[in-house]
């Protein structure tokens, strides 16, 4: 078995560490996050490499303020084939925001599904870059004939 490369863990390390924080702020939203209203300030189509070219992605971003300080976000609509059901540039959305950083904010429909699936994900790596590499198994010297042993 050829051993991990140690740039290979540093990768495995990392990208697991962002899923996990990815998945914790997407659990945290759901769960502690509170409702506030924001304005949209643009709705965008957005195209990928993934996509369906028949798909019609959305990319909405959006201002709100908590305690007199302006915070923005955006979040993602997928498969949007009605564009009047977008929301438009200054109308109000709901989002969710973290109390104690707004900074840390989402979408109305920011689930912990997506958390828990993120996280586990991370966890998965960042398991498999931390998990030490099995030795190679020695190589078992073929048996020569003892001196002593008739043939």
């Amino acid at each position: 078995m050829k051993k991990k490369s140690n740039r290979t863990r540093l990768v495995l390390v990392g990208v697991g560490i962002l899923l996990i924080l990815l998945g914790l702020r997407g659990i945290a939203l759901a769960v502690i996050g509170k409702t506030a209203q924001a304005t949209v300030t643009e709705v965008q189509q957005t195209v990928s490499q993934q996509d369906d070219s028949m798909d019609h992605n959305y990319q909405i971003s959006y201002r709100f303020r908590i305690d007199g300080k302006d915070y923005t976000g955006s979040f993602t609509r997928k498969k949007v084939y009605n564009t009047a059901t977008l929301p438009s540039v200054g109308s109000a959305v709901p989002i969710r925001y973290l109390p104690a950083a707004p900074s840390v904010n989402g979408g109305p429909d920011a689930g912990p599904v997506g958390g828990l699936v993120l996280g586990a994900l991370g966890l998965v790596l960042l398991f498999l870059g931390v998990k030490p590499a099995k030795a190679a198994p020695l190589p078992v010297p073929a048996e020569s004939p003892s001196p002593d042993s008739p043939e």
